[in-house]
């Protein structure tokens, strides 16, 4: 079993998550989603959906990403979404997306959903965190619901049930692309950086621990999982 990792861009790699997970034992297959030869023909044997971007905007090219997202949804895979993947998964389930420009280090603010839901947990209320949007969720796919948002974004992290997790925020970036992203504000301290990969690892063990775990799969059935 393995977990697919989409890449919408240069700043959508594994990063920090993918160490995680794979210090857990997980196997993360990475596609480059702008390589045919890279793109999988079904989702056999996947135990989890991962699609990450970072100032990625959606266009009509997104399709078959999003044809993945929907199937993985029907077929009761788990599903993170990072970044301009959290936007990518609400418009492929019904959400809608509107211009929205957000970069650099952003406070993101979880609310009462969101201070409750299992993979925040041990997240602060507020943090710091990388952001670089050109976009942002505007509308939510019909039963999701509202986990965080930014001072631009209502809906920067939202979910549907217990399968999908989307977060408009850049947890695994590195301390080089995070002071990218926060040079023309000034940069990013040294401290800001420790506080953010600390909670980056944090949030990955749990990804590890509640959404992907690698004994969710029992002779080709999803097990149930637990919130």
């Amino acid at each position: 079993m393995a977990i697919y990792y989409f890449e919408l861009d240069a700043h959508g790699a594994p990063g920090l998550l993918g160490t995680v997970l794979r210090e857990f034992g997980q196997q993360v297959k990475q596609i480059d989603v702008h390589r045919a030869s890279t793109m999988p023909l079904d989702l056999d044997e996947v135990h989890g959906v991962i699609v990450s971007g970072g100032g990625a905007s959606l266009t009509a090219s997104s399709g078959a990403t999003e044809a993945f997202v929907r199937d993985a949804v029907a077929l009761e895979i788990p599903v993170l979404a990072i970044g301009a993947g959290a936007r990518l998964a609400a418009r492929a389930l019904g959400g809608e997306v509107s211009p929205c420009s957000e970069r650099g280090i952003v406070r993101v603010t979880l609310n009462a959903l969101g201070r409750e839901e299992p993979i925040f947990a041990g997240q602060r209320w507020t943090s710091d965190q990388g952001v670089w949007n050109d976009e942002c969720v505007s509308k939510l796919p019909p039963d999701a619901k509202a986990f965080a948002s930014t001072p631009s974004a209502k809906c920067a992290g939202w979910g549907l049930g217990v399968w999908v997790t989307a977060i408009d925020w850049h947890p695994e970036w590195s301390a080089k692309e995070l002071a990218e992203c926060s040079a023309s504000g000034g940069g990013v301290t040294p401290q800001t950086v420790s506080d953010i990969e600390r909670l980056g690892r944090l949030f990955a063990e749990r990804v590890n621990l509640m959404l992907m775990p690698v004994d969710r799969m029992n002779a080709g059935r999803t097990r149930d999982l637990l919130h």
